[in-house]
């Protein structure tokens, strides 16, 4: 578990499950800038793709709660070694504009450069989320210049991926 003074990281539980699929379709709308066609990606899909790979599907949880107000989905050494990508970081509709994202994404990076895991941050945002593009430039990050996203291959069309390098 990680913590900050407002939110903490924690693994998903299977009695989250329930309780994160009562706001997950909103929210994974919201994130992919439009409706979803179910079940695409639910969050037990989420959960088995993280646990399959170097990665983890995290519960953010708002200090003095248990429930979690969000998701946060990342990969280590994706795509390549030295980077860190954040797939999917998603908010309850009442929990969003509050900061708890943003403390989430700081939270895994401090991690991941303080184990070594990182130096180098990505994440994918779909062209028409227009409030999530925003939301990764706030936190300092950019799009890909050519010869940075050597691996769009994996990426759709409609996804445009930020980077955040850091200084070696």
């Amino acid at each position: 578990m990680l913590e900050a003074p407002r939110v903490r990281l924690r693994e998903i539980i299977d009695d989250d499950l329930r309780l994160i699929e009562s706001w997950y379709a909103e929210a994974a709308s919201a994130v992919l800038g439009g409706p979803i066609e179910p079940p695409a990606r639910d969050p037990q899909h989420r959960l088995e793709e993280a646990r399959a790979s170097d990665g983890a599907l995290c519960a953010i949880v708002p200090a003095g709660e248990d429930a979690p107000a969000g998701l946060l989905d990342y990969r280590r050494r994706y795509p390549a070694g030295g980077w860190l990508t954040v797939g999917f970081v998603a908010m309850a509709a009442r929990r969003r504009g509050w900061g708890y994202g943003s403390e989430a994404v700081r939270l895994i990076e401090g991690e991941a450069l303080k184990r070594r895991w990182a130096r180098n941050f990505r994440a994918d945002v779909c062209y028409r989320n227009g409030l999530g593009l925003y939301f990764w430039l706030r936190l300092g990050y950019r799009p890909a210049q050519e010869g940075e996203a050597f691996w769009r291959g994996d990426a759709d069309g409609d996804i445009i991926s930020m980077i955040r390098l850091n200084p070696r």
